[in-house]
């Protein structure tokens, strides 16, 4: 092989070797560049699907709350309506004070629609609520209330304590003195604690499906993750529920 030949087969193997590499190189590109749109793609689709995720839990927390609202609604407006109706004939000033109560919750009941609400607002419905059923069954029943507040500024998801008071005037027996329903809050900085505790009533004609008790649940769950203790239950002769928040990392 002559001189000219080896060196036009010399080139011919470069330009092969080199059209090679090219070629390997946009394939390793053209690779590269797919997985990388690929795991882009997939973490933009991740993150569509978190956000969407969210919007449905909590619009999932907005329907659970208003459903909390009319569980609560019905049952206070019908036993209060009925005693407003009955008092004002034999104690108008009792009606009066019944209405200012009622007036009271509903509002804050259509007001209460943001995820957090101060406690300090919630107890004044707690009070709300026990003077009603008081008014109703003549200052007979046996409660004792008691709140222990060092912050006044913290805040809790609405309607919890709510609905653990109203299942005690509807499923608990305040008529025996030896067995008082006791309501206890405690808040400061670093948690809430709510403990309730009474007589079942047996011979209530109210339904108890446990529906309020297992929304509370959830949406603690919903709102403070791992940052909640729930317990319910008899303990003895009495029914007792227990509610620790951590605010510390919330």
């Amino acid at each position: 092989m002559g001189y000219e030949a080896y060196q036009e087969s010399f080139f011919q193997r470069r330009y092969l070797i080199g059209t090679l590499w090219r070629g390997i190189f946009f394939i390793l590109y053209a690779t590269g560049y797919y997985f990388l749109y690929s795991y882009y793609e997939k973490k933009e689709k991740t993150y569509r699907q978190d956000i969407e995720n969210e919007k449905l839990k909590n619009e999932v927390l907005r329907a659970e709350q208003d459903f909390l609202r009319a569980q609560i609604n019905p049952h206070l407006l019908f036993n209060t309506l009925s005693f407003i109706k009955y008092a004002a004939k034999k104690n108008p000033e009792e009606a009066d004070q019944a209405v200012m109560r009622l007036s009271g919750i509903m509002n804050y009941a259509l007001e209460s629609n943001t995820q957090t609400i101060k406690l300090t607002r919630e107890l004044e419905q707690v009070e709300n609520i026990i003077e009603l059923n008081q008014l109703r069954f003549n200052h007979k029943l046996n409660i004792r209330y008691c709140t222990q507040l060092e912050n006044n500024e913290v805040s809790i998801i609405p309607i919890v304590l709510l609905t653990l008071v109203e299942n005690i005037f509807k499923h608990g027996n305040l008529q025996e003195e030896a067995y008082p329903a006791v309501i206890t809050v405690i808040a400061n900085n670093e948690h809430i604690i709510i403990e309730t505790s009474n007589l079942p009533n047996n011979h209530s004609n109210a339904i108890s499906n446990n529906k309020g008790l297992l929304n509370i649940k959830l949406r603690l769950h919903q709102t403070y993750k791992d940052q909640y203790e729930f317990r319910q239950g008899l303990s003895g002769n009495l029914f007792k529920v227990y509610i620790k928040i951590n605010l510390h990392n919330n």
